[in-house]
C-alpha cells in the first residue's frame, strides 16, 4: 500500500542545510523525544473513555452467553485500571513536567497501559471460549478497532504501541491455536497481518511526527539566530554610524583649516605661480571633500537614513548652476560644456533640486573627465505630460572615451570602475555613480546607459515631477545685483585654534568684528553680558557642548532676539534637526566657504 507523505520530498535536503550547531542538533532532539511523550498524555483522555466504553459493549453483547463471575470482575478490574490511569494524566497535566521528568513520567504511562492491555489480553483469552459466533466476531472486532485507533494514539512512543499490539492481541492467537478449529490457522495469519500493518501505520505516523515537530523546533532556532544576527547587524550599523559621524568631524575639523586658509590665500595680492599654486591646493581639497562627502551619502543610502525633500523649485535655474559649478573644469581640457532645454520644459516642479544636482554633477562630471576633445551636453526634454505633472528626461551627453558591454555591466558597482587602469588614469573611486543611480532609484527613476568605445557616452533618466508655480519668497531682485555690505559685531565659540584663526579671517574678509571663547560655559555668560549681532556656535567642545550652551543662553536671553548660527563638523543626518531642536537659528557645515558663510550672516544681520 502506497502512502503519500505529509511533508513535500525535498523537505529533508531543506533541513540539512539549516545552519545549526552540534549542541543545537542535541537540544533539538531531546525536545522532540519530550513532545512525543507529552502527545501521548494529551490523547490518551479518548483512548480511556473509549475503553470504558468498549468494555461495556463487550459486556452487554456476551452477557447471555458468560456468566455473571466473569463479566463482574473483568469490568471492575478494567475500570480501576482506567481511573487509575485517568489519575496519572491528571497528575500530569498539572505537574508542567520539565524535560529532565518526562523519562520517569513515560515509565508511568508505559506501566499503565501495559496492565490495562494485558486485562483485554485477559478479555481475548476467556471471552473467545464461547461457541457461538457473534460473541467471537464481537471480541475480534473490538480488540482490532481498539489497536487500530492506538495505531495514532500510541505512535509518538513506538515501544508503547508495540507492547500494547502484543499484549492485548497474544492471548486471542494463542487461544485460536490451542482451540484448533477449522481455518484457525487461516485466523490466526490475518490477525498477524493486521498487527504488521497497523505497526508499519504507526511506524510511519511516529516519523511524521517527530519530522514536524524537528522542523518546529529547528524554526525556533532560525529564528533566533536571525533575531539576534539582526540586533548585531543594527549594532553594528549603529557603530559604522558612530565612527562615520566621528570620522566626518574629525576630517571636517582640519579641512576646514585647510580650505578656510585657501580662500583667505586666493583673495591676497599672489603673483601667477603661486595664484596657480594655490588653485591646485583648492582643487585637491575639493576633491577631498566630494570624497568625504560621497562616502557619507553611500552610508545614508545603504542604512535608508537619506531624506529627500519635496520643495517648488526652478529647474531651469538649477540645472543652470550645474553647469555654471563644472564650466572651469570644462574650460581647463578645452570642452564645450553646453546646455539643451526643450521648449515646453517647465519653469518650477516640486522635488528635491540638492539630489537631482548632485545627479547630474557626477554624470556631468564623469562626462568631463572621460571625455580628452570635443564637448559634453546636458539636455532636459519633457518626456511626457499632464495636467499636474511632467515625466522629465534628462540626458548627459559626451564625445568621450565611450565603453564596452563588459564595462557598463559593472558601471555601477560601488567602488568600481571600467579598468584598473582606468582608475590609474582618470582617477576617482566609483562611489559617483554608484551614488547617482541610488538616488534616481529613490527618486523614482533608473540610469541608463548608451556607449560604443571610441564613439562617447549618453547616461539618462526619467523623473515624473509635479508641476509648481513660482513660490511667493522667490526674490525678484536682477541676477546682477552685487551682493550687499556686511556689518555687526559676531560671537564665535569655536575650541580649535586653527579653526578660530580661520572663521576670524573670513569674517574680517566679510568686514564684521568678531569676538572669540573657547568653550560653551563662557559663551553663556559673554553671550547674555554684552550685546552681539550673532554668535557662531561649534557643536562638539569639550565640557558643556554647543547644543547644552545654545539651550543656556536662550534661557538667559529669556526670550530676547539673538541669531545663533551652528558652525559644526557634524554632517550627518539629524544634525541639522538637533541643532534647531537646541535653539539654533541656522547651520552651515565645516569646511566654511566664505560665499555660504556670507549668504547665511546676510539672512540674520539687518
Amino acid at each position: 500500500m502506497r502512502r503519500s507523505p505529509i511533508f513535500p520530498a525535498n523537505i529533508g535536503p531543506a533541513m540539512a542545510s539549516t545552519p545549526l550547531s552540534t549542541s543545537d542538533r542535541a537540544t533539538i532532539d531531546r525536545k522532540v523525544e519530550a513532545e512525543m511523550t507529552r502527545l501521548l498524555y494529551r490523547q490518551a483522555g479518548f483512548g480511556l473513555f473509549s475503553n470504558f466504553v468498549l468494555a461495556l459493549v463487550l459486556v452487554a453483547g456476551t452477557y447471555s452467553v458468560h456468566p455473571f463471575s466473569l463479566h463482574g470482575p473483568w469490568l471492575l478490574a478494567l475500570v480501576l485500571v482506567s481511573l487509575g490511569r485517568w489519575g496519572i494524566n491528571v497528575s500530569f497535566a498539572r505537574s508542567g513536567a520539565v524535560i529532565e521528568e518526562l523519562p520517569r513520567w513515560r515509565r508511568m504511562f508505559l506501566a499503565g497501559l501495559v496492565v490495562a492491555g494485558l486485562i483485554w489480553g485477559v478479555a481475548g483469552w476467556l471471552y473467545f471460549e464461547s461457541e457461538e459466533l457473534l460473541p467471537r466476531l464481537l471480541l475480534a472486532m473490538i480488540l482490532a478497532g481498539m489497536n487500530a485507533g492506538a495505531a495514532r494514539s500510541l505512535a509518538s512512543v513506538s515501544a508503547c504501541y508495540r507492547v500494547y499490539v502484543v499484549v492485548t492481541l497474544t492471548p486471542l492467537l494463542v487461544k485460536i491455536f490451542l482451540l484448533g478449529e477449522a481455518g484457525s490457522t487461516t485466523l490466526a495469519l490475518a490477525i498477524v497481518t493486521y498487527a504488521l500493518f497497523l505497526l508499519h501505520t504507526a511506524k510511519l505516523h511516529r516519523a511524521d511526527l517527530r519530522q514536524l515537530w524537528r522542523l518546529i523546533f529547528e524554526h525556533e532556532v532560525l529564528v533566533k539566530t536571525l533575531s539576534e544576527a539582526k540586533e548585531q547587524a543594527e549594532a553594528a550599523s549603529q557603530a559604522k554610524s558612530e565612527f562615520l559621524a566621528t570620522m566626518s568631524h574629525e576630517i571636517r575639523t582640519p579641512m576646514n583649516g585647510i580650505m578656510g586658509m585657501l580662500q583667505v590665500l586666493e583673495q591676497s595680492p599672489l603673483n601667477d605661480e603661486q595664484k596657480s599654486q594655490v588653485n591646485i591646493a583648492t582643487g585637491s581639497a575639493d576633491t577631498l571633500m566630494r570624497l568625504l562627502n560621497d562616502i557619507l551619502d553611500f552610508s545614508k543610502i545603504e542604512s535608508g537614513k537619506l531624506d529627500f525633500e519635496a520643495i517648488s523649485f526652478a529647474l531651469p535655474t538649477a540645472i543652470t548652476e550645474v553647469v555654471a559649478l563644472l564650466r572651469a573644469r570644462a574650460a581647463e581640457k578645452r570642452l564645450n560644456l553646453a546646455l539643451d532645454f526643450g521648449p515646453d520644459l517647465p519653469t518650477y516642479v516640486v522635488g528635491d533640486a540638492v539630489r537631482l544636482k548632485q545627479v547630474l554633477l557626477n554624470l556631468t562630471g564623469n562626462a568631463i573627465k572621460f571625455t580628452e576633445q570635443g564637448s559634453v551636453e546636458i539636455i532636459a526634454r519633457v518626456a511626457r505630460r499632464e495636467e499636474r505633472v511632467a515625466t522629465l528626461r534628462f540626458t548627459v551627453r559626451d564625445t568621450g572615451i565611450g565603453m564596452d558591454a563588459e564595462t557598463k555591466a559593472k558601471l555601477f558597482r560601488v567602488f568600481s570602475q571600467g579598468d584598473s587602469s582606468m582608475t590609474r588614469r582618470f582617477g576617482g573611486t566609483g562611489l559617483g555613480l554608484a551614488i547617482s543611480q541610488q538616488l534616481v532609484n529613490r527618486m523614482g527613476g533608473h540610469i541608463m546607459v548608451e556607449s560604443r568605445q571610441g564613439h562617447g557616452s549618453e547616461f539618462s533618466f526619467e523623473l515624473t515631477l509635479p508641476l509648481s508655480v513660482p513660490p511667493a519668497s522667490v526674490s525678484r531682485t536682477p541676477s546682477g545685483v552685487g551682493a550687499r555690505t556686511l556689518s555687526g559685531r559676531l560671537l564665535v565659540v569655536e575650541d580649535d585654534r586653527v579653526n578660530q584663526r580661520v572663521i576670524e579671517l573670513l569674517l574680517r574678509k566679510l568686514g564684521l568684528e568678531s569676538a572669540i571663547v573657547a568653550d560653551g560655559a563662557s559663551a553663556v555668560d559673554v553671550a547674555a553680558l554684552e550685546h552681539w549681532d550673532a554668535v557662531l556656535m561649534d557643536c562638539q567642545m569639550p565640557g558643556m557642548d554647543g547644543l547644552e550652551a545654545t539651550r543656556e543662553i536662550r534661557k538667559k536671553l529669556n526670550g530676547r532676539p539673538l541669531p545663533i548660527i551652528a558652525l559644526t563638523a557634524n554632517a550627518m543626518a539629524g544634525d541639522r534637526e538637533a541643532c534647531v531642536a537646541a535653539g539654533m537659528d541656522d547651520f552651515v557645515p565645516k569646511p566654511v566657504r566664505q560665499e555660504e558663510l556670507r549668504a547665511c550672516l546676510e539672512r540674520w544681520l539687518k
